[in-house]
Parts: C-alpha cells; sequence; structure tokens
C-alpha cells in the first residue's frame, strides 16, 4: 500500500499563518510590550473600576478617605469607670523655725475630701543635718512627715507637708 502525500497549496499555507497571527500573535506582542504590576493611575481612563471589578473584602480602611466610610453600629455600653475625682487641693501644714527635734506634722485634707498624694520639705539654715523618717499617708485624709536632726547643732530648721485632696464622688 502506497501513501500519497499531499503538499497543501501555498494559498491554505498563507490563510493559516494569517489565522495564527490574527488568534494569537497581536495579543501575545500586546502582553509582552508591559511589565507586570505596570498598570497604574496614568493607564486607567476616569470611571474605568467599578464596583463590580473589584472583588469583595479586599480593600482596606487605608484604601479610603477620610469621612468615607460609614460608622459601624453603636457598640454595647461600658462597663462604669472608678469614681470621679474633682475639687483638687494642697494642703500645707509646718513647723516653726527652731531647733527642737524631732519634728512631726499634719496636713489634713477639708470636709469630704480625701488625701491622693503628699510630700515633705525641710527648710532652714539646719537642713543639711536633718533626717525625714515618715512621709504617708495618715488615714483616708491626712498626710504626715516626721523628721530628727542626728547631732544637735543649735541651728534651726523646719518640717513642712504637703497633702494633695480631691473631692471623691461616690
Amino acid at each position: 500500500m502506497r501513501l500519497v502525500r499531499t503538499v497543501p497549496s501555498p494559498a491554505t499555507v498563507i490563510a493559516a499563518a494569517a489565522l495564527l497571527v490574527a488568534l494569537g500573535g497581536t495579543s501575545v506582542a500586546a502582553v509582552s510590550q508591559l511589565p507586570r504590576n505596570s498598570v497604574g493611575n496614568a493607564q486607567l481612563k476616569a470611571n474605568a473600576v467599578t464596583s463590580a471589578k473589584v472583588k469583595n473584602g479586599s480593600l482596606l480602611k487605608a484604601d479610603f478617605r477620610s469621612g468615607q466610610l460609614p460608622a459601624g453600629p453603636t457598640g454595647p455600653q461600658g462597663p462604669p469607670g472608678p469614681p470621679g475625682m474633682s475639687a483638687r487641693e494642697d494642703i500645707l501644714a509646718e513647723t516653726g523655725y527652731d531647733s527642737v527635734s524631732p519634728k512631726t506634722i499634719k496636713a489634713t485634707c477639708s470636709a469630704g475630701k480625701k488625701v491622693v498624694g503628699g510630700g515633705v520639705e525641710v527648710g532652714g539654715t539646719g537642713r543639711g543635718r536633718v533626717t525625714v523618717t515618715e512621709n504617708l499617708p495618715a488615714g483616708d485624709n491626712a498626710w504626715e512627715a516626721e523628721a530628727f536632726e542626728a547631732v544637735a547643732t543649735g541651728q534651726t530648721w523646719k518640717l513642712e507637708v504637703h497633702a494633695i485632696c480631691v473631692a471623691v464622688a461616690p
């Protein structure tokens, strides 16, 4: 048995080549000219990207300008905070200038206020030899301090104590 080999005519070869170019050649050329991720604002026409072309859930809050996103629903009421504080007051109490040692002094808050802090200060020419032994709250409404002079020098000094007080709401 003998096979007969037929050669396509020149017209068929030209038609097939034209068909290949029409179907794939120009699209391959067009795609190969643009680098990956090269389409940006300059290449997009106005209103080219629509909601239908954006995948749901693919945008982030950062992709929107301030005020573009509506506020979400109001959340549940939180627990009550700590009692409020107001009407801050600094109460000062001090001893006289003398060489008596030890010295104790207490600054007491006004009625209805509680102490939230305090401190002590030693003044006078003999203060360099004075040691503070107490500097602390005295109950809920006062601050107390105590100091002494280790070696009696006869120099005068005084002890001041500050109580920081506030009104505390129930």
